[in-house]
């Protein structure tokens, strides 16, 4: 802001001086030149004037002071010198405005850095110790697998040929409890950890409710089921002693079993015999289900610990050593690369974001899509995440799904083979009561009732700490919450309090300012009359 002294000064120039080129002690036409204090005038013919302008000059000099007092900036922000000094101290206004300026910075450097993302970030790293690393390891929640079993209640009619169709009804739930580890832990240098796996199940008698794992029904006899579609494959010098085997043990593909030998299995001849006489086939001398399916003795993963991208921690890196199942051909069937076991799945979920989730039992990884953002999970925040649609169409409607054709053999829709995932026995697998199955693949059984309601699978995931469970959401309350929660408050706080001293710093220099135009017109008009 310019001095208001040198712009009055540039208006009246001869009286606080005379031209700016004079320099008293030079000559001038017509005669010798005097000098008198700060103007200087020529002798010949104009005593008279030098004498009245001197005059002027002299009592103009309280104007000029005024001025000069009148529109100082620094006096503005610091206090004048003490006596016998040369510095000046800041007032209330310079620190009201510097104050300011310090908040609303802080405030900016908050909103770009965002130092809850980054401490966020830095939590989902797996650590030696860390403690979403002591969650994934062993999850301290109380995980339940609900099982249910098909009682084929006309066995006898349907081997005899006197029924064309099974008549099948739903029993259970059959409750167990799921203890979910991971054990032998590794940390690799490629910002990896190796683990095997372990999930025990437990049996839950209180929350299974009258049902037992000694109850007896009509189940399919999957070890002569397996053995013989193994068996078909060999040369006839095997064929025989296993066929001769069943006539003479009169063994059914229909029999007698309680929930748990079908569930877990149990020693029989047949199995002996493939576990003897075919040593690569099987490493186990009984077959159940569920036995097979949690069965994770030489299994061994890779997950990501975050390190170099904190989104996928607790994401799978390999399995088995490789990022591709072996069962299938091409990366869309294979791949479960980035895919979540279930412990914890992506962090930081854009709204068009899809998942992977993958559980041995599926024999491969399932692809999620969001259903939903409107979701609150004890008090968190959740997006719903269902199965992509069409994903058992073997090609049908996605050709994309054609590689889940086994040795180009498609199943119809609905229907997965999963052969190769259980020692070559004949199993294939759907959603409950062959949800979104081909018509015709209920009409080869009656009872089977789908329920989109009841029997579609879905995850409430949250997008910002997403696939723990709410009993371990809730031990990071403090960073989904809270955290996120203050780092808003104070940002805007800054900012706003940042403003308000400023706004306060402004109105306190224009109000002196107006004072000083005031004071300056004032003067302006004081001059006036001095001079007319």
């Amino acid at each position: 802001m310019r001095d208001f002294a040198s712009l009055f000064g540039g208006q009246y120039q001869t009286i606080f001086g005379g031209s700016p080129s004079c320099a008293g002690g030079s000559g001038s036409l017509g005669g010798s030149s005097s000098s008198s204090g700060d103007c200087c005038s020529s002798s010949g013919g104009g005593g008279s004037s030098g004498t009245s302008q001197r005059r002027r000059s002299v009592s103009l000099g309280p104007f000029r002071r005024r001025i000069r007092s009148e529109f100082s900036l620094l006096d503005y922000f610091f206090h004048q010198p003490k006596h016998g000094r040369h510095t000046r101290y800041p007032n209330r206004t310079f620190m009201l405005m510097a104050a300011g300026f310090m908040f609303i910075i802080c405030g900016a450097l908050i909103h770009i850095l965002d130092p809850y993302l980054l401490i966020f970030k830095w939590k989902l790293i797996f650590q030696e110790g860390s403690e979403i690393f002591n969650l994934w390891r062993t999850p301290p929640v109380d995980l339940y697998i609900k099982i249910y079993l098909f009682n084929v209640t006309n066995a006898e009619d349907f081997m005899a040929g006197r029924a064309e169709t099974m008549q099948i009804e739903e029993v259970g739930p059959y409750v167990y409890r799921e203890l979910m580890s991971h054990d032998n832990i590794t940390f690799n240098d490629n910002g990896t950890v190796s683990t095997r796996p372990h999930h025990p199940l437990i049996f839950q008698k209180g929350m299974s409710g009258n049902l037992r794992e000694d109850d007896v029904f009509m189940m399919p006899n999957i070890a002569l089921l397996s053995i013989a579609h193994v068996a078909a494959k060999q040369p006839y010098f095997i064929r025989w002693p296993i066929n001769l085997l069943i006539r003479q043990t009169k063994v059914q593909p229909l029999e007698r079993q309680t929930a748990r030998e079908f569930m877990y299995g149990y020693p029989t001849t047949l199995t002996t015999l493939g576990y003897t006489f075919l040593p690569n086939w099987i490493s186990f001398d009984k077959v159940g289900l569920i036995d097979r399916m949690y069965d994770f003795d030489d299994d061994f993963e890779t997950f990501y610990t975050g390190e170099t991208t904190a989104s996928v921690s607790g994401l799978y890196d390999t399995y088995l050593g490789s990022p591709d199942l072996a069962q299938w051909n091409g990366s869309h069937c294979s791949n479960i690369r980035n895919a979540s076991d279930g412990t914890k799945f992506k962090s930081f979920i854009e709204p068009d974001d899809q998942l992977l989730f993958f559980r041995k039992s599926m024999c491969r990884a399932q692809i999620l899509i969001q259903n939903g953002t409107d979701y609150e999970v004890d008090g968190l925040k959740a997006t719903k995440f269902v199965f992509e649609e069409n994903a058992l169409d073997n090609g049908e409607y996605d050709p994309r799904n054609k590689c889940y054709c086994r040795k180009g053999n498609c199943l119809p829709r609905g229907l997965i083979d999963v052969t190769s995932c259980y020692y070559g026995f004949p199993i294939a697998l759907s959603y409950p009561h062959f949800l979104d199955a081909d018509p015709k693949v209920r009409s080869h059984v009656n009872g089977s009732r789908p329920d989109p309601i009841a029997h579609r699978s879905h995850f409430m995931i949250n997008p910002m700490m997403p696939g723990l469970p709410p009993t371990l959401l809730s031990r990071f309350l403090f960073y989904l919450k809270i955290l996120p929660f203050g780092d808003q408050v104070v940002k805007h706080s800054l900012l706003a309090f940042g403003g308000i001293l400023l706004l306060v710093a402004i109105t306190k220099v224009s109000l002196t300012l107006s004072s000083a135009y005031s004071s300056a017109y004032r003067i302006s008009n004081e001059l006036r009359e001095s001079l007319w």
